[in-house]
């Protein structure tokens, strides 16, 4: 509610009015009824008190995001081509039907290609969103890739070469 320079309830109301059916889960340390009364009003989803955990978090957005899907027929059950279809809540990736395991990583991987389906994913952004920013070594971006792509259909994912990847959706 109260980050410098933006008051959180008059940025719910901007969102209210352009999306009004996006999920919003408010996070603060304001804990007085009165705020929290008023994040409702202004059409708030849900309401989270800091200090919290970050799988509280996650645990109310794949609510949030499977309440929607199931009341507004939101497709999250993306086809990428060649019987191919991958859960983007349960981050799960079926081939005919059949689901095939990933690990945590390539589950990241794959959830981050596909929201940007067709389009380049950069380096820096598997490294922010696989890795969190954190250390690691270039071979374990490419071992991550490799496996992921011995999971899926030779050419559905592109390497471009010293920028990043891009996951081609075949119609």
């Amino acid at each position: 509610l109260n980050v410098p320079g933006f008051d959180g309830h008059e940025i719910l109301k901007t969102i209210r009015k352009d999306n009004p059916n996006s999920p919003v889960i408010m996070i603060s340390a304001e804990i007085d009824i009165e705020n929290i009364k008023n994040s409702f009003d202004y059409g708030c989803n849900d309401y989270i008190k800091k200090p919290f955990d970050f799988e509280e978090l996650f645990l109310r957005i794949k609510y949030h995001l499977n309440h929607i899907s199931q009341n507004n027929d939101l497709n999250l059950n993306i086809d990428l081509g060649y019987e191919y279809n991958y859960d983007l809540i349960n981050q799960t990736l079926y081939k005919h039907g059949h689901e095939i395991e990933l690990t945590i990583k390539e589950k990241l991987l794959l959830s981050l290609l596909v929201k940007n389906i067709n389009k380049t994913v950069t380096i820096d952004m598997i490294h922010e969103y696989v890795w969190d920013s954190k250390e690691m070594e270039s071979v374990s971006m490419r071992t991550i890739v490799h496996k992921l792509r011995s999971k899926l259909k030779n050419g559905m994912v592109l390497n471009l070469r010293g920028v990043g990847y891009k996951l081609l959706q075949i119609s």
